[in-house]
């Protein structure tokens, strides 16, 4: 298996997009990730596989995840005894293919628990699981992969383990093998952040840092460790500007916010940092050339196919 082979992202919600109308299955994406082959994952899955304990496995996911599905990034944060491992889509793919977004995230959710569950020859579920679609009229499929209480319409799907599920041993824990794994990880994920450019590396600083509202070049430069007149430079090298790549980011983050029924124009304009809703009503008209209202109430299904 080739390790550095990539599947561009029109292909791959290509195929994903092929496979949801062949198959007609509205729970592709869970019943994918319920049959993967643990084998096939690759340089991480031999990581977890001679981790100590799950807490261990699980970090070193999170901490390579960039080798694996770069849009849907990996992590691990503990609130008292409990752990949740946070997936959160890249907004800007899940603006732009909804669907396999969705599919996708539900793939990996029923694959780490499958990966737990192997790696410690168990069948504890987790506390709870958090999934980002509408809450179906039947959950019954996910009762029986997921086995754990279900709350669905959240921001970020997430498994919840308590910390004494994640000190299990790993059944085939092998510390030589696990320090020769982490450094050719490690020199992978030097290699493709280098490889990623600086466009890539603000692109993902802003994602990073938006709260309420883009955050400032200065802002951005900042948490690059540059400084802006060096920052602007390299991204000129690149053929960018901060502005276009904002721009860019607003446009696909405008379609994501409009997909959420609780937000009104005004509160997508302030989120993205127009004066008001006529400036970014005018803005949106100029990139899709019909405006938010009318692509809200119906016309946006012809901009996502």
């Amino acid at each position: 298996m080739n390790e550095k082979l990539r599947v561009e992202a029109p292909v791959y919600n290509a195929v994903v997009r092929a496979a949801l109308a062949k198959t007609a299955d509205p729970y592709f994406g869970l019943h994918a990730g319920e049959h993967f082959n643990l084998g096939a994952a690759g340089l991480i899955a031999q990581i977890t596989q001679t981790s100590t304990t799950m807490l261990e496995a699980l970090q070193y996911c999170c901490e390579f995840s960039m080798l694996g599905c770069r849009a849907i990034p990996l992590t691990l944060k503990k609130t008292d005894d409990t752990y949740a491992l946070r997936m959160k889509p890249d907004p800007l793919w899940q603006a732009q293919s909804p669907k396999t977004a969705l599919h996708t995230l539900e793939g990996h959710l029923a694959f780490s628990l499958r990966e737990y569950q192997q790696l410690v020859l168990g069948s504890q579920p987790p506390l709870r699981v958090h999934l980002t679609r509408d809450r179906p009229a039947s959950v019954a499929e996910f009762e029986r992969v997921f086995k754990a209480p279900l709350y669905f319409g959240q921001e970020e799907g997430a498994l919840f383990f308590s910390a004494r599920q994640l000190e299990a041993p790993v059944i085939t824990s092998n510390y030589q093998l696990l320090r020769i794994l982490v450094r050719h990880a490690e020199e992978q994920l030097a290699a493709v952040q280098q490889q990623t450019g600086t466009v890539y590396q603000v692109r993902e600083a802003i994602l990073q840092l938006m709260d309420f509202g883009l955050p400032s070049i200065e802002h951005v430069a900042a948490n690059l460790h540059q400084s802006v007149r060096s920052l602007q430079r390299r991204l000129k090298a690149e053929g960018f500007t901060y502005q276009s790549i904002t721009e860019d980011i607003r446009k696909a983050l405008a379609l994501s916010y409009l997909r959420q029924p609780n937000l009104s124009l005004t509160d997508i304009a302030a989120l993205l940092d127009y004066s008001d809703s006529s400036t970014f009503s005018r803005s949106f008209k100029r990139w899709y050339g019909v405006a938010p209202r009318d692509w809200r109430e119906g016309n946006w299904a012809k901009t996502t196919q």
